[in-house]
């Protein structure tokens, strides 16, 4: 089953006393300096400020929350060497780094790199610490690194399948969109219905427009639409304009050919057809030699 036993790497709120706690998994003091970031960690960012209000909690009350890490040996010269990949709690370590210490509480779980991913995504779900750039990347890294269906991902975030599929739509925005939703210049509302203009230029202008107005996210579907359609309705003009260019190049080229001067193209779905009038038959004799000439 996807995500099983992935529940019980994360601590519930009074489920259990700390004698509990400790009794299940043991508890290590481990060197702050030995401890990693998970390479699988979904958010890229860390708030400065509250890092800093973190720090002042451990500080005044101690790391009441063990971090979760994943052990990584290594061979060296000397031997074997220890390292550790944190799988839960790193805005903790982030914090006790800050502040210094020496030393913090971690459990030691085994894992696989896509459970790590798991873990780190739920937990930072479970805080809504994640932006929705990071979500998405995190839900494409699970579909694409480890092959999970849309639906897999949404049993392991709590989240719907619809849900799951419209995130990581968010990651066909262009650049400049995909950061400003990341630094909440613009919402996942103001996102999607951007992407409801396709064109990446387009959907840059009415980023532009949004963000200098203030649209709301039903005015900035209004302005999609609007441009939308007034993308389609100059299509046909500027196609009508190239096919009559063509029209008037091949009308030359078969006067020339055919030698006349008088001649309709009657251009159909399935065939084109030519048509020119004579007068006589004494005309049409006339127009042959002409042509065997």
């Amino acid at each position: 089953m996807i995500g099983k036993g992935i529940e019980s790497l994360i601590p519930k709120k009074d489920s259990s006393t700390n004698e509990e706690r400790v009794r299940k998994d043991f508890i290590f003091w481990i060197e702050t300096e030995k401890i990693k970031p998970n390479p699988y960690q979904p958010r890229k960012e860390f708030d400065e400020d509250s890092l800093q209000s973190l720090a002042d909690s451990i500080k005044k009350y101690g790391m009441l929350q063990p971090i979760i890490v994943n052990k990584i040996e290594k061979k060296n010269e000397k031997g074997i060497s220890c390292e550790y990949q944190i799988v839960a709690g790193e805005r903790r370590w982030r914090a006790a780094k800050m502040l210094g210490l020496k030393q913090i509480p971690a459990i030691i779980k085994e894992q696989t790199n896509r459970e790590r991913l798991e873990v780190a995504l739920i937990e930072n779900i479970q805080r809504k610490n994640l932006n929705p750039i990071d979500k998405a990347e995190a839900f494409n890294q699970l579909k694409k690194e480890f092959g999970l269906l849309d639906r897999e991902i949404a049993k392991i975030s709590g989240s719907s399948r619809e849900a799951v599929t419209n995130t990581l739509r968010i990651l066909g925005l262009p650049e400049e969109a995909k950061a400003a939703l990341r630094n909440g210049v613009i919402s996942e509302g103001h996102a999607k219905a951007l992407l409801g203009a396709k064109e990446a230029k387009l959907i840059n202008e009415l980023l532009e427009e949004v963000i200098s107005n203030g649209y709301s996210v039903r005015e900035t579907e209004r302005r999609v639409k609007e441009r939308n359609a007034g993308a389609m309705a100059k299509k046909p003009e500027i196609k009508k304009s190239v096919e009559s260019g063509l029209d008037e190049f091949l009308e030359k080229k078969v006067k020339q050919v055919l030698n006349l001067e008088d001649i309709k193209i009657e251009k159909k779905r399935s065939f084109i057809r030519l048509s020119f009038d004579f007068s006589s038959e004494d005309e049409i004799n006339q127009w042959l030699k002409k042509l065997r000439k």
